[in-house]
């Protein structure tokens, strides 16, 4: 997929006001109009491009959302790229989940609808009474997919490195089984949208990534709290301890006189998601009370109950 320079399709400049846009979009939608061009591919589908770059661009949230798009991934127009690379961070430029589909029901491409999700659409046909599609097989005024949802559990590293799953998914009286490609660094309750057509389903899957707690480590955003269990003895004089982390281990200095449930912060060790953001990793001390004393430790232990008292 290519990357589409809107401001490029409509050859203005990405400070152009809305009179300037608007103005530019008439000019060369007049120009390439199909009304004016019978059977001609060629310019069906420019003016298919030229209606999708006013379509975002004179609508003030789409231009807002693109712009962000832009400006945080560095494209220039017709560069290629893939949309999956970029997970459902999309979503963050709009408040909601990123998702990627190959193919089109919006009547535009398949860039748009990677961006905007294939809907918000409001109308192809500006300055013209009547409906068409171009020839290149495009349908304007297609009707949306429905969408079914599914739902996959995925560990802290598959979410860190990528991965794949497969999930089941009943449509009608038949069971499919779906592919589902998770995008490295992708987030906790980001979804993945799979076009359903390629396995014979006519419907979206819009897939939920639950990336799952584990023991002794958990998700808070793109920081990790990770528990580390020492002894009372540890806890009251002090420690060095080995703590295993995403980027391989280290030794950690545990100060003296630390309560269980306090943390240590280790900056930059944490999750890392599709920007390249890096959270931290916060140890959660845990004092752990041996389940097993010698004869001797046992001593040592009334003999504090009894200085105690």
């Amino acid at each position: 997929m290519k990357y589409r320079d809107y401001y490029e399709v409509l050859g203005v400049d990405k400070k152009a006001s809305d009179v300037d846009i608007k103005k530019a979009y008439r000019k060369l939608a007049k120009k390439y109009h199909p009304d004016l061009h019978p059977d001609d591919k060629d310019a069906a589908d420019k003016f298919s491009e030229i209606s999708e770059a006013y379509e975002v661009l004179s609508d003030p949230k789409k231009r807002k959302k693109y712009d962000r798009f832009g400006k945080n991934a560095n494209f220039t127009g017709g560069q290629n790229f893939d949309p999956s690379d970029f997970g459902f961070d999309f979503g963050n430029f709009g408040g909601g989940s990123y998702t990627y589909t190959s193919g089109s029901d919006s009547g535009f491409s398949d860039f748009f609808d990677s961006l905007f999700g294939g809907f918000g659409k409001s109308t192809y046909n500006r300055g013209s009474s009547r409906k068409f599609t171009n020839v290149s097989g495009r349908n304007f005024n297609a009707k949306k997919k429905s969408t079914l949802d599914a739902r996959i559990e995925i560990t802290i590293n598959e979410a860190l490195n990528g991965t794949k799953k497969n999930v089941a998914i009943k449509h009608k009286d038949t069971t499919s089984n779906v592919e589902i490609k998770v995008p490295a660094g992708i987030k906790n309750n980001n979804k993945i949208k799979v076009d359903g057509s390629k396995y014979g389903i006519n419907a979206y899957i819009l897939a939920k990534v639950i990336i799952k707690d584990e023991e002794n480590r958990r998700l808070d955003g793109i920081d990790i709290i990770q528990e580390e269990k020492i002894t009372p003895w540890k806890a009251y004089f002090g420690t060095k301890i080995k703590v295993n982390t995403l980027d391989g281990s280290l030794m950690v200095n545990i100060p003296e006189k630390i309560n269980s449930g306090q943390k240590i912060r280790l900056k930059g060790y944490g999750y890392k998601d599709r920007k390249g953001n890096k959270g931290d990793l916060l140890l959660e001390v845990i004092i752990d009370n041996p389940k097993e004393l010698s004869e001797e430790a046992v001593k040592l232990y009334q003999q504090l109950e009894e200085i105690g008292e």
